[in-house]
């Protein structure tokens, strides 16, 4: 993952990138547009990475782009009738950019994502493949010819997510994780859940944006990204406004974890990410370092903890802080080779709730 705030623009990026077929460069203005009345389905937001991707430094051009079908479908097979669905949600989407035109005035330009996108219906043959062509809405031309905030995603990880909250925070936590003095960020409730694309009239409660939205994205995030996401919660007084994202980078054994469960059969997936005691019994950790702060669910330690808990469990967000709190007092570090044993070990020694 990589962020840039200045100098290197979006455009360069994507040049510097070609001969990377597994980096999409992804312009951090993209998640600052404002979408009217209308959330972008995951299908849609990852035909959008791919159509840039494809057209690479010339996306802010006037042109007409053209890419090979099977190039685009390689990983994401879209039959004709979801192409045309997919075609029709991103040419009436409406998007909001504000920014300084060529005259220095603020100005707010809205227009849709695609002015045109067409499939071919028919096989032509080896020598002549089946195209999909499309024109970039001049809406976002400009907001490509002007990002200079963006970052590297994994083309792999994109299409392997099968939610569009996974993929929004994904977007999110990456155009910040190559920040090298921040590792969090505290958001208002309202506008997170407007980046992660929750619509405003749904999962209005918090409990049912935690269960259905935050959560599960942040499971998908952890087990595909490369990337560990945590969070606390900011109350005002009993009511919940805000939450501190935190996250951090595998190290390279995570990274090869990661790496072999792109590989895997997507069927599955789930059941590995939630785990078994069987499974879990010999796990190790994504990372070799314990979180003091934030919580545990949904990454590699819960599975450790229930793997190893006493039956009935002890609620894992106090077992988490009594380790820490366990640790630090006895002087044991919570980085290293040994602290994935450490830990299982005071899971295993905890007296079952009554």
């Amino acid at each position: 993952m990589r962020y840039i705030a200045a100098m290197a623009s979006t455009l360069q990026a994507m040049t510097d990138r070609q001969g990377h077929p597994d980096q999409v460069v992804v312009a951090g203005e993209i998640l600052d547009l404002r979408i009217d009345n209308a959330t972008l389905s995951l299908r849609a937001a990852k035909v959008l990475h791919l159509l840039v991707h494809a057209a690479g430094a010339d996306a802010c051009q006037n042109i007409r782009h053209s890419v090979p079908i099977s190039d685009l479908n390689d990983a994401f097979h879209l039959s004709t009738g979801e192409f045309i669905e997919t075609a029709h949600e991103l040419a009436r989407t409406a998007v909001e950019l504000r920014y300084n035109n060529e005259h220095g005035r603020k100005v707010v330009k809205v227009g849709p994502m695609l002015a045109d996108l067409e499939r071919d219906l028919d096989t032509y043959g080896d020598d002549d493949p089946a195209m999909v062509s499309w024109e970039f809405s001049p809406v976002m031309r400009v907001l490509l010819s002007t990002s200079i905030h963006w970052a590297a995603l994994s083309r792999k990880a994109i299409l392997a997510f099968e939610g569009r909250y996974s993929l929004r925070l994904y977007e999110l936590v990456s155009l910040r994780g190559g920040l090298k003095f921040k590792k969090q960020d505290r958001f208002d409730l309202d506008d997170f859940r407007r980046r992660l694309g929750v619509e405003p009239d749904k999962l209005v409660s918090w409990i049912h944006f935690r269960q259905r939205a935050l959560d599960p994205a942040i499971a998908e995030v952890n087990q595909l990204s490369g990337l560990e996401v945590s969070y606390d919660v900011v109350k005002t007084g009993r009511k919940i406004t805000g939450i501190i994202l935190r996250w951090r980078e595998l190290d390279p054994a995570g990274r090869a974890a990661v790496s072999r469960e792109l590989e895997s059969a997507r069927v599955g997936r789930k059941a590995r990410r939630e785990g078994t005691v069987e499974q879990i019994a010999d796990a190790t950790p994504v990372v070799a370092e314990f979180p003091a702060h934030g919580t545990i669910r949904y990454t590699p330690w819960e599975a450790i903890a229930k793997a190893s808990l006493p039956a009935p469990a002890r609620d894992i967000d106090a077992v988490q802080r009594d380790f820490v709190t366990w640790a630090r007092a006895g002087g044991k570090p919570l980085k290293g080779e040994h602290v994935t044993a450490m830990f299982a070990g005071f899971c295993r020694s905890q007296n079952p709730t009554s």
